[in-house]
């Protein structure tokens, strides 16, 4: 009777395990008491890459996942960077969900580094309110959309003026580093730009406690005057679907990255008329030096209040 018992538990095990897919891992996971440590996952059939850090506002703490998908996790591995991009240590780990949450177990590779087990957690409170729907993963009701009128009730949006000529001729040198954005305080987002190996990669963060706020950056391409890369949104996105890339387009110039944006999934918009001055898209300020960010932190871990109520 005992073996029965077993074997029909095993096999519950079994069919719990192969239920899961890559709607279960992808996206962002923090821990929730103890050191800080986030990770995002953004997986393409069983391909998977993200980012790893500890306090995110902190950019030197900044690093980057590669690994697989399979029937027992993510397998991967956590490449940490030099300032000129070269690897300074690597992290070997495997992330398995169990019961809601994610555990990561693995071997450090910093100096001193040895074993470790975190239990990390999606962060309860959600992606922080946009002016647009928002949809998430786990799959829940989307987050309504919040009214946000930074000029007042009624007033006309601003026209834009071009701060400066671009610069012809982009280089690395030009794009990395910080780059901030959507008003100040809490909300505002950090796009981190690093150097890692013979490539750019990087990550976004609004509230940057808050993992459902953050995607990884890639795929960059620099040619003359125009810096192109992906947002991998995983498990939040604006819009109807919480999964997929939404490419960006920049240009640089006078400390002003101005960016457009577009999405597989999304037609093109309607062509309208378009105001004198209009000029699609939203402005990032930067670059800020990766090493001026040294030190953001909380002292205390999961801080508290750092997030717009929803």
């Amino acid at each position: 009777m005992n073996r029965i018992v077993m074997l029909v538990a095993v096999l519950a095990l079994a069919r719990a395990a192969a239920a899961q897919g890559a709607d279960d891992y992808r996206g962002g996971w923090r821990t929730d008491k103890g050191e800080a440590h986030t990770y995002e996952f953004s997986i393409r059939g069983n391909k998977v890459r993200g980012i790893y850090c500890t306090y995110c506002a902190d950019a030197t703490t900044l690093a980057f996942v590669d690994g697989t998908l399979g029937p027992n996790g993510v397998t991967f591995e956590v490449t940490h960077v030099k300032a000129d991009g070269s690897t300074a240590y690597k992290d070997k780990a495997v992330a398995r969900f169990y019961r809601g949450n994610l555990i990561v177990t693995g071997t450090a590779g910093s100096p001193g580094g040895g074993k470790f087990e975190r239990t990390l957690i999606k962060d309860p409170r959600g992606p922080d309110p946009l002016p647009v729907i928002v949809s998430i993963l786990p799959k829940a009701p989307p987050v309504p959309a919040v009214r946000i009128n930074q000029q007042g009730l009624g007033a006309p949006a601003p026209r834009y003026i071009q701060p400066g000529p671009w610069k012809s001729k982009l280089t690395e040198r030009d794009v990395i580093g910080i780059w901030l954005g959507f008003g100040v305080g809490a909300p505002k987002q950090y796009f981190i730009i690093r150097r890692v190996g013979d490539k750019l990669r990087g990550m976004v963060c609004g509230t940057c406690d808050n993992p459902y706020t953050m995607a990884a950056l890639d795929d960059f391409e620099i040619e003359g005057d125009t810096l192109k890369f992906n947002i991998l949104h995983e498990d939040w996105a604006d819009g109807e679907l919480p999964t997929f890339d939404k490419h960006v387009t920049a240009h640089v110039g006078w400390n002003e990255m101005r960016c457009t944006t577009a999405a597989d999934h999304q037609p093109p918009p309607p062509p309208r008329p378009r105001p004198e001055g209009f000029v699609p898209g939203f402005s990032l300020e930067g670059p800020i030096a990766i090493e001026a960010t040294a030190g953001n932190v909380w002292p205390e871990w999961p801080p508290k209040n750092t997030s717009l109520p929803h």
